[in-house]
């Protein structure tokens, strides 16, 4: 066969091969009548697959005299401690740490303690972050600044030990997962100790086809107490609550959760309350879109001093 006639049973050959493969590859965005796509996936389950669940927290910290009343007694009598097993309960009240759930209906003193309309001065901010579902998210507790010395009284798996500590802070990390209607928590205490060091970290917020990745971050030592992690599961209607026993100095659920009083001796005493929701892409639980003024007006660049001065046109009102 002849170089011609070759390249022309070479250029038949794949013209079929393309024109079948094109009657058997449609594009994605074909659907059927029913708005189920080619491979029996609709689109919101499509939207699912590539992008990440997100789950919304809210956090709120509060923080009264290590006396107060309301905290040391009227929030631990409405709140459910038995949600965590009782070995697991029991390890961490030896550690002075205390886990549970409240419903949302709380007592009238700390509806009146949690409400944005508190006074000014003692109105308590939410923080609310997204994270993907399953992730973990530390919540920075105990002193304001890292405490240049601490020995903590630890009671895990192996025994009872002490552990010095320098430049000290510490954290309890939060992870949430949709399961079963409710949201499974995942409570750990940390210490972060030592000088802020370069080191290698995982990279959060990839999506699920992501390979896990580190990158280099600044930060101190961070050392988890993986015997003392806390798991729940929050119900639609509850609130998970975070605390210590405030008469164990020495411990680390004293350490994670009180501090002293600015300009004062006495000490103070930290109640964290998380709420947790499933959340779209785009939208987050808890926070109220804002709504532009009415009262724009489109601006010339050269009222600004911007642009060439013999731009046309001047201000105009909309």
């Amino acid at each position: 066969m002849d170089r011609n006639l070759w390249a022309l049973a070479c250029s038949t050959i794949a013209a079929v091969s393309m024109a079948v493969g094109c009657s058997l590859i449609k594009s994605p965005a074909e659907t059927d009548r029913s708005g189920v796509s080619l491979g029996g996936m609709g689109n919101d389950q499509l939207v699912d697959l590539l992008a990440p669940r997100r789950i919304a927290l809210k956090v709120m910290i509060a923080t009264r005299p290590i006396d107060d009343p309301e905290l040391r007694e009227i929030v631990w009598t409405a709140a459910d401690e038995h949600v965590i097993p009782p070995e697991q309960r029991q390890r961490l009240e030896a550690n002075g740490l205390r886990v549970a759930v409240v419903d949302t209906v709380f007592p009238p003193e700390i509806e009146e303690m949690l409400s944005p309309e508190a006074p000014v001065g003692q109105r308590i901010d939410p923080t609310i972050v997204a994270v993907p579902d399953g992730h973990a998210t530390p919540i920075m507790l105990g002193p304001d600044e890292a405490a240049p010395h601490k020995t903590l009284f630890l009671s895990l798996g192996n025994g009872a030990v002490g552990r010095d500590y320098e430049l000290v802070r510490g954290a309890m990390r939060v992870s949430a997962s949709q399961a079963d209607g409710g949201m499974a928590m995942r409570v750990v205490p940390e210490i972060h100790h030592g000088s802020d060091q370069m080191r290698y970290a995982p990279a959060e917020n990839l999506g699920p086809f992501e390979p896990e990745q580190f990158i280099m971050r600044e930060g101190k030592q961070e050392e988890s107490f993986r015997d003392l992690t806390a798991k729940l599961t929050l119900e639609p209607e509850q609130v998970l609550i975070l605390g210590c026993w405030p008469d164990r100095p020495g411990s680390l659920g004293h350490f994670l959760f009180t501090k002293p009083e600015p300009k004062s001796d006495r000490l103070l005493q930290t109640v964290v309350f998380i709420w947790a929701a499933a959340t779209g892409p785009t939208e987050i639980p808890w926070v109220e879109p804002i709504t532009p003024p009415s009262n724009l007006r489109r601006v010339d660049p050269t009222e600004l001093g911007v642009g060439n001065g013999n731009a046309s046109g001047s201000a105009r009102q909309e």
